[in-house]
């Protein structure tokens, strides 16, 4: 039994701790087109981390507050004052760690056949309409996030 657990707890560390590379699109309806950026994703316990290399633009969320690297900039952000960083920081973190529960304060969690939506409270649903996504094991197949504006953004693991 502890030989079960012990392994579980080490791939799940390991999952955690590898890096997850992806693609990001993000539509932009006014325009009529995309823009792609290939981001890396490292979670650590309670630190997740997002870099774009070509943009030398990174994230790092931990639990006190959000840090912001631009190039050589870094900015200390607050969770109570970047509501969209927060709520994108535990949708990255619940659904990766496989934790829905930590999404139920903003959105109500619909399963069906092959993914999962989420659907925004009263707080939230005036900038996003629903979130899809679906994952294949512990691998992110996709991750759609449709704002109030026709905007979306969709995030592939690759």
């Amino acid at each position: 039994m502890y030989k079960v657990l012990f392994l579980f707890f080490i791939s799940t560390m390991f999952l955690f701790s590898n890096p997850i590379k992806f693609k990001e699109e993000k539509y932009i309806s006014a325009l009529d087109t995309s823009v792609f950026r290939y981001g890396i994703l490292k979670i650590n316990n309670d630190v997740l981390e997002v870099k774009y290399p070509k943009d030398n633009k990174s994230f790092v969320f931990t639990k006190e507050n959000i840090i912001e690297n631009n190039g050589n900039k870094k900015t200390f952000l607050n969770y109570e004052e970047n509501l969209e960083l927060t709520l994108f920081s535990k949708i990255i973190d619940s659904i990766y760690k496989n934790k829905l529960e930590n999404l139920e304060e903003y959105f109500s969690v619909t399963k069906d056949a092959s993914k999962v939506i989420l659907t925004p409270n009263e707080y939230i649903a005036n900038v996003i309409n629903k979130i899809e996504y679906e994952k294949l094991d512990m691998k992110l197949l996709f991750l759609k996030i449709y704002f109030t504006n026709d905007d979306w953004i969709k995030i592939v693991e690759n």
